[in-house]
């Protein structure tokens, strides 16, 4: 069967997504699973963190086998996603808190790294005139488990023990992620593609300002956004304790609705613009005005509903848009390894996002938290001025297929 950019790249791209997206429904396990196991809420916070952290430090540290063969990357992702989800039902049955964040945390926490970064590159291939697009369609892919899985997770705890509910997840997970190992494939053209890219040296990416201004903005868009995705049932519940389950899991929806759609128009907004990073100003900007006006009176559930889904909205965004930032600065060529390196921000940011809300909620107020996020989002705005004016974009390189090619595959899926 001829390879195609539907059956290779985006059919896989989907399943992957959806076996390693459910990671943000963590917050629907969280009241179960402590009601079960008797577990104190530091275990459950620290199974999200630890999640989030060893998701980015894989990304960081596999973008190169990724680069290599994206089959062998998509083998590891089945891997450890399923085992991962098998653990952490085994601690939660027999009441391990070593156990369940060593599952939930670190082993599905590799396989969700090197699971995040697998399709995109590969995507981005196959859709070489519109990369914007494809980087935002693999990039939204990862919120679509919000969609189906939220009230999927909902029933299943309702009619099965919170521990049998993981081993569920493991077999339907095994089953979407190694048919996507079967079906990935990157197009036959892409190694002329890059060959023509200049080789950029890594440390010559790390050791600089351009690197550090934008780690640091992913850094702390990360980390504010999921100060509120981790806590957002429970600040729900603040405001109004009678909130139902089914309001609470529809407001749920609505905010991956918008990060999903945030992921997609503005990375396909990208491809109409010549700086690829002008979506990061808007960003920026929205986050910190909706925050400092709900922060005006934090018990308004309406006020808070609009600024979960606006910060959920451009923290989608900052995710789609880095790849084709990343590629208009470092090229194609090391695309994977170089969004894995960037990626780290968010490992730390999983380390920091949620116990700093869970801090600030246990010991202050709605208001001061929206107070800090403002703030935060106010100095991610700064280094994004900094760094926009510091770091002008390099002119486009038009890629022309060399007239003469030496790669025969390249030359017969173009009929020569």
């Amino acid at each position: 069967m001829k390879k195609n950019k539907y059956l290779n790249g985006i059919l896989p791209m989907i399943l992957i997504n959806f076996s390693i997206g459910t990671v943000y429904c963590w917050t629907l396990f969280k009241e179960d699973i402590i009601a079960y196991t008797g577990f104190s809420k530091t275990v459950t916070e620290w199974c999200f963190s630890l999640a989030i952290f060893f998701l980015g430090m894989s990304a960081a540290f596999g973008g190169k086998i990724v680069e290599k063969d994206v089959k062998k990357s998509s083998l590891i992702t089945c891997v450890m996603v399923t085992l991962g989800w098998i653990v952490t039902g085994i601690g939660i049955q027999y009441k391990s808190a070593v156990v369940t964040i060593l599952g939930f945390g670190v082993i599905q926490g590799i396989g969700l790294g090197i699971g995040y970064i697998t399709p995109v590159k590969t995507l981005m291939l196959w859709m070489n005139n519109s990369k914007g697009f494809a980087a935002g369609l693999t990039i939204a892919g990862f919120v679509i488990p919000g969609l189906i899985a939220n009230p999927m997770i909902v029933y299943f705890l309702r009619i099965l023990p919170v521990y049998s509910v993981f081993f569920l997840l493991a077999g339907i997970y095994a089953v979407c992620t190694f048919t996507a190992h079967r079906l990935i494939y990157r197009p036959e053209e892409a190694g002329t593609r890059e060959a023509i890219a200049q080789p950029v040296q890594l440390r010559e990416i790390v050791f600089t300002w351009k690197f550090i201004l934008l780690w640091l903005l992913i850094f702390l868009n990360i980390m504010c956004g999921l100060a509120l995705i981790s806590q957002e049932k429970q600040i729900y519940r603040i405001i109004n304790e009678n909130i139902s389950d089914e309001l609470v899991v529809l407001c749920c929806i609505i905010s991956v609705v918008f990060n999903f759609v945030g992921r997609l128009a503005m990375a396909s907004l990208q491809d109409r613009l010549k700086r690829k990073h002008i979506p990061y100003f808007f960003m920026a900007v929205s986050s910190l005005v909706v925050c400092f006006v709900t922060a005006t009176s934090a018990s308004m559930m309406s006020l808070t509903l609009m600024m979960m889904w606006v910060v959920n909205f451009f923290f989608g965004c900052g995710f789609s848009c880095l790849p084709n930032i990343l590629e208009q600065h470092y090229s194609m060529r090391q695309l994977s390894t170089v969004l894995g390196l960037t990626l780290s921000a968010w490992a730390v940011a999983g380390l920091v996002g949620n116990q700093l809300a869970l801090f600030v909620i246990t010991n202050f107020n709605l208001t001061t938290l929206y107070v800090c996020l403002g703030a935060l989002f106010t100095v991610e705005f700064l280094i994004f001025v900094v760094w926009a004016r510091a770091t002008p974009p390099p002119p486009p390189t038009a890629y022309t297929p060399p007239s003469h090619s030496t790669n025969p595959q390249y030359d017969a899926s173009h009929g020569r």
